[in-house]
């Protein structure tokens, strides 16, 4: 039989036709995205909206879609809705320089990760070291509630004291992070160890200790160092170390030395009202190792700004401020080395209990395919199983298919829609009145799944000021402009 006709009315306007009209069962909570492509509804939603109201049990979402469909206008959507409820983003790594004008747009701060501008010494300790500063003379921090609702505190030199240990222990996490990277496999566990060590002892002989001491504690030897390492004599400590001291000095005098040869480290700071992007599009085109360990220092040092901000509200030294964090191309790093992906998940896994959002940005599930090692793939693909909301823009089928060995679960249907955004351009020329290329069939289309249930399916609407904002052709903006011939 052939489907009824649908129509949409105000309850004033049709309420003698009940019970012949239904509501949408969409949430009515969050930034406003678009139309239900099933019933032209307006749909809300986002990770931390939705979180607070008790529909997904982790404010997070994690974005999948082919390039062109949407994904970083969404983000970007996301960004604007949530700074209206004083809510900031973090955009800690933006690779292609799409939400920069955006965060400017709303007064925030834009750090340009350029060479000779931008610096990260892996050995700082950063926010985390300054915050147990200022913690260490406050008499009493809040340390949580026991069961009973009673309000739990630590003297503020013990949290200080954790707070420096914490710090100490991921930079020689970034460290090994950065020597995975440079080696393009794993370190011996003797060698892990020796940077631990090694990174413990700069901080205890230097004021701010920096790769070059590094590199001369681990060159001339130390007795903590001589243990880690099993050897007795000179000559067997130079032989065990001298893999990794040429791994160390390819960091300091190759290409990432630029970034992290220095003693400096530029600032991420968090609870910015307008936000906080780090554009590393400049860097888009270096060396795809380059690229890689710079994304995974601004995460670090991204996250680590975000826990002192919590433990200093903790202390009543600061205001807590929930932020929004966006990491984009959240795949590109982790298949240059194994065991990338559980370091990557541990330099960023910020204090579930500060209440902060995260959004996860890659092209395909499949992306997962490319990770040296089984368990890498696996804990990559768990990103997309442990996050609250799971958004789906145009991919193909056999990008689908890749989720169905997670706990993710698509209809048939669903299967159909989010595979049919993805249809193919025709070859009419497709371009609007000033030069910007119209968007692709299925572009803005996107399915939204949480858990088990069925997908909402939403087509994102944008107004015409963001469209200013997120222009992603800039470049061909200008050229279609000539090409017209601005100067009749």
């Amino acid at each position: 039989m052939p489907a009824p006709a649908t129509f949409v009315a105000a309850s004033v306007q049709v309420c003698g036709l009940w019970p012949f009209i239904v509501g949408s069962s969409r949430p009515d909570t969050g930034v406003p995205l678009g139309v239900d492509m099933t019933n032209s509804s307006l749909v809300y939603g986002d990770p931390i909206s939705w979180f607070k109201a008790g529909f997904i049990s982790n404010p997070s979402a994690m974005i999948f879609g082919l390039p062109g469909l949407g994904k970083s206008t969404l983000v970007t959507r996301w960004i604007i809705g949530l700074a209206d409820q004083g809510i900031p983003s973090m955009v800690l790594g933006d690779v292609k320089g799409e939400y920069a004008k955006t965060i400017r747009a709303l007064g925030g701060l834009v750090i340009e990760a350029t060479p000779g501008e931008f610096s990260i010494n892996p050995l700082a300790l950063g926010a985390l070291h300054d915050a147990a500063e200022q913690i260490e003379q406050v008499e009493q921090v809040h340390a949580g509630v026991d069961d009973n609702g009673t309000d739990l505190y630590k003297p503020g030199h013990q949290v200080a004291g954790e707070l420096r240990a914490l710090a100490l222990q991921q930079a020689a996490t970034l460290v090994i992070a950065l020597c995975r990277l440079t080696r393009g496999g794993d370190l011996a566990d003797f060698e892990e160890t020796l940077i631990t060590t090694a990174v413990a002892i700069a901080h205890d002989s230097y004021t701010k200790p920096s790769l070059h001491e590094l590199d001369q504690i681990l060159t001339r030897g130390h007795p903590a160092l001589e243990r880690a390492a099993v050897t007795y004599t000179t000559g067997q400590y130079q032989k065990a170390t001298r893999r990794l001291l040429r791994t160390l000095r390819s960091i300091l005098h190759g290409p990432m030395g630029a970034i992290f040869g220095g003693r400096t480290t530029t600032a991420i700071p968090a609870g910015i009202p307008g936000g906080v992007c780090v554009d590393i599009s400049t860097m888009a085109r270096a060396d795809n190792k380059v690229l890689a360990a710079l994304m995974i220092a601004v995460w670090a040092h991204g996250f680590a700004a975000v826990d002192a901000l919590w433990d200093l509200s903790q202390a009543g030294l600061a205001e807590w401020v929930t932020p929004l964090i966006v990491q984009d191309e959240l795949w590109k790093p982790m298949g240059l080395a194994p065991g990338l992906a559980e370091m990557i998940d541990q330099l960023a896994r910020t204090n579930r209990s500060a209440g902060v959002g995260e959004v996860k940005i890659t092209h395909s599930p499949k992306d997962a395919d490319a990770l040296p090692t089984r368990t890498d793939r696996v804990l990559a693909l768990s990103f997309a199983e442990k996050a609250g909301m799971l958004v789906l823009f145009g991919l193909a089928k056999t990008d689908l298919h890749a989720l169905d060995v997670t706990a993710i679960s698509l209809s048939d249907v669903e299967h159909q829609a989010v595979a049919g955004w993805r249809t193919p351009r025709s070859f009419r020329s497709r371009r609007r009145n000033n030069g910007r290329p119209k968007a692709p069939p299925g572009a803005g289309n996107a399915l939204i799944k949480v858990a088990e249930a069925p997908g909402i399916p939403v087509h994102v609407v944008v107004t015409p000021e963001e469209l200013e904002l997120h222009d992603t052709n800039q470049r061909w903006r200008t050229n279609a402009r000539e090409q017209r011939g601005d100067n009749r």
